[in-house]
């Protein structure tokens, strides 16, 4: 059965929820204040230009212009309503303040802020990186002696949006069983904090505050190569072993029993780190990566953003498509990651 879903708002986040679920059959409208759409003059890495965040976000949509539809009148004919129902963002759509509560929906209706509605916080605008250091995620990346290091562009909102869609998918399905409309409240930072309960239960369990990446390790993942960095952990760090390390870079040493295991590693860690990372300095990642692959290891090339646009290996699996832009831009999107007949 396909699933109607109507949009409203402009942002990231919630655009990427319900381009998520155009992947698995569902129709989407999405509803642009007064005939703008800041997505399309936005400057985003998306597509490397002008418009390519609204070219990537709207693709498979319908939309349709606030001052020609009304949300109120329509929203019953919609399956599920996702939307920012901040007070910043339903005044863009003049809504009524209690819109949340009141509107009429066909299973569910879903609000994704960045705080949730019951914050103030969420009436403001907010970049990724605020989002990304308020859900304490930002202080678990990067190593001991860095600052903290940024993730990619976006990745807050990105996972907001991701557990709006699966929030939308739940709601529907339990809609079927007991015919009850919910109402979800949902929050940016917390989505993205989720990821960080690994942390969390270390310290409930042992007392352990974890912070970065520790300056004793059980392994490495990344090195510094003759002309940048290549990722060369065969596996988890916890538990990879040195063998196919010491034939590629040819340092029989480090086929030492001590260098086996996590422990190990850590109790020798000078020595290890000695042996391990200058024989990556002779050669390119690229030579690195090719000589790894004939040994069944699994290295893998560091890209920035920018670089994935000529990756060989994106490029040979057609993940990219050319598009124009309404602002007469030519950007590369991803294609559909996958897709499914019509469900839930």
């Amino acid at each position: 059965m396909v699933r109607r879903i109507l949009e409203i708002g402009s942002g990231v986040a919630v655009g990427y929820a319900t381009q998520v679920l155009t992947s698995v059959g569902w129709e989407v409208t999405k509803v642009i204040p007064n005939g703008y759409d800041f997505l399309a003059e936005m400057q985003s890495r998306w597509g490397g230009g002008t418009g390519g965040a609204s070219v990537f976000l709207d693709k498979n949509k319908l939309v349709v212009d606030s001052d020609d539809f009304d949300i109120l009148v329509n929203a019953p004919d919609f399956d599920v309503v996702i939307g920012d129902f901040s007070k910043r963002n339903i005044d863009q759509f003049a809504l009524p303040t209690n819109v949340f509560s009141s509107l009429d929906v066909g299973c569910s209706l879903l609000s994704l802020t960045s705080f949730g509605l019951d914050q103030l916080l969420s009436n403001q605008p907010h970049s990724d990186l605020i989002l990304q250091a308020a859900s304490s995620l930002l202080y678990l990346t990067g190593e001991h002696h860095q600052s903290p290091q940024q993730l990619p562009p976006y990745t807050a909102q990105m996972s907001g949006g991701l557990a709006a869609s699966s929030a939308a998918i739940a709601a529907v399905r339990a809609y079927r069983l007991d015919k009850q409309v919910r109402r979800i409240d949902l929050s940016i930072v917390e989505a993205l904090a989720i990821h960080s309960f690994t942390q969390s239960a270390s310290y409930v369990h042992r007392g352990e505050i974890a912070r970065r990446e520790p300056e004793i390790k059980e392994g490495l993942r990344v090195v510094p190569t003759l002309d940048g960095y290549v990722y060369c952990a065969p596996g988890a760090t916890a538990s990879m072993r040195m063998d196919g390390i010491a034939d590629l870079i040819n340092e029989p040493r480090l086929k030492n029993e001590k260098f086996q295991t996590a422990v190990g590693r850590k109790d020798n860690y000078e020595e290890f780190v000695y042996l391990f990372v200058p024989p990556f300095k002779q050669l390119t990642a690229r030579e690195w990566f090719l000589r790894a692959e004939e040994l069944h290891l699994t290295f893998s090339l560091i890209r920035t953003i920018d670089e994935l646009f000529s990756c060989e290996q994106l490029n040979e699996r057609d993940v990219w498509t050319e598009i124009r832009t309404s602002a007469g831009d030519r950007v590369r999107i991803p294609g559909t990651p996958f897709f499914a007949e019509p469900a839930f």
